[in-house]
């Protein structure tokens, strides 16, 4: 049976082709390139009101190079985030991924930012999925080059092979959680 399923998140979330990995549900991208914290709580109401029966999150990246946050300001954000999204969806799934790593200064801010929101993320009962060991590079904490698309200006988007890497381990989170609805 088809299920609804919703990302949200910024351009990494964005450019994942979703709809073509999970042909047997309904798939909404909530995601969009430079998109921050604050914008994803602007965007809460309309996913709500997509009645998602799972949600995949991954936002905060961009609060970094955009706004140029805090580690602290980023993580009050996302876990104010969570606390939102559990409020107007009580009962729905979420799988949250951690932030990737990034090829710029601000990777090392990535792991910070990741260990800080698990407790909370996994406190209101959601699914914390860690993609950032998966995507880095085994020597440094920076984006895997053989992950990325634009390793020579910004650094941190994915190309197909590091989605399909991403996805490999979303993947059975995910059939886990629709086993369940």
């Amino acid at each position: 049976m088809k299920k609804h399923v919703v990302f949200a998140g910024d351009s990494i979330t964005h450019g994942g082709p979703w709809q073509y990995w999970l042909p047997n549900h309904y798939v909404t991208n909530f995601a969009f390139p430079g998109h921050t914290t604050s914008d994803l709580d602007q965007l809460i109401p309309a996913i709500a009101k997509s009645q998602p029966e799972i949600l995949i999150v991954m936002i905060g990246t961009n609060d970094f190079g955009k706004h140029r946050l805090t580690e602290a300001e980023v993580i009050e954000n996302i876990l104010a985030l969570a606390v939102k999204i559990k409020g107007i969806l009580p009962k729905t799934p979420v799988i949250w991924s951690s932030l990737t790593p990034r090829s710029d200064e601000f990777s090392e801010s990535m792991l910070v930012v990741n260990e800080a929101i698990r407790p909370g993320l996994e406190k209101l009962g959601f699914t914390y999925h860690d993609i950032y060991p998966l995507l880095k590079d085994r020597h440094e904490n920076k984006l895997e080059v053989m992950y990325c698309e634009d390793p020579e200006t910004f650094g941190l988007h994915l190309n197909s092979k590091g989605y399909e890497k991403w996805f490999e381990y979303l993947h059975p989170l995910l059939n886990e959680q629709l086993s369940k609805i």
